[in-house]
Order: structure tokens, then C-alpha cells, then sequence
């Protein structure tokens, strides 16, 4: 159950330690995938809030995940402090994107 929240919404998952969230990408099972600044990590949490895996990144400033590839199972990761776009495997599908260009 979200933890209510007085804008509306409501918190689903608190990581431990100090920690910024920065943007998401969703896997095809539900699972959210979050860019995690400070500890450059891309934290993967399950719908009702649990912490599943967390995916160490080369920079500690991870801002933006989302998949792509023939079979969605690229992600492409923005590294903020380095200034690179990484590509690399991934277990799970991503969900695609509602719009092509």
C-alpha cells in the first residue's frame, strides 16, 4: 500500500541512504527501473515496492534508462558526470515507448 502523500500519489519504495531518483523506464513485467543519482545505480523495484536488483553504473550520477532494440532488451543509460550515453544487455524487455519516430 502507497505511503499517502498530501500532493496526491503516494510513496511505493524508500531506498536506503541518502539518495536522489532521477528518471524511469519500465521493464515488460511491470518492474520500475530507476536512474539513482549519488550512488550511480540503476534500481530496480517491483510494483508493490520492493527492491529486486540494483545495477552499478560507471558513473555516479545515472540520470535516464530506456529500452530499445529489436527486442527491447537494450538499455540505453545517460552517464551525467562523464557526459556519455552507454548501451548494454538486458534481462528483462523494456516497454516500449507509445510514440516512434
Amino acid at each position: 500500500m502507497p505511503y499517502p502523500s498530501p500532493n496526491g500519489g503516494g510513496l511505493i519504495c524508500g531506498l536506503p541512504s541518502y539518495q536522489r531518483l532521477d528518471s524511469l523506464g519500465v521493464q515488460a513485467n511491470g518492474d520500475i527501473c530507476v536512474a539513482t543519482l549519488l550512488t550511480g545505480r540503476i534500481s530496480v523495484i517491483l510494483p508493490d515496492g520492493a527492491l529486486v536488483r540494483e545495477v552499478t553504473m560507471p558513473d555516479h550520477h545515472a540520470t535516464n534508462i530506456c529500452f530499445g532494440g529489436d527486442d527491447l532488451r537494450t538499455a540505453y543509460i545517460t552517464q551525467s558526470t562523464l557526459g556519455l550515453l552507454i548501451e548494454m544487455p538486458w534481462p528483462e524487455p523494456g516497454v516500449q515507448l507509445n510514440y516512434e519516430i
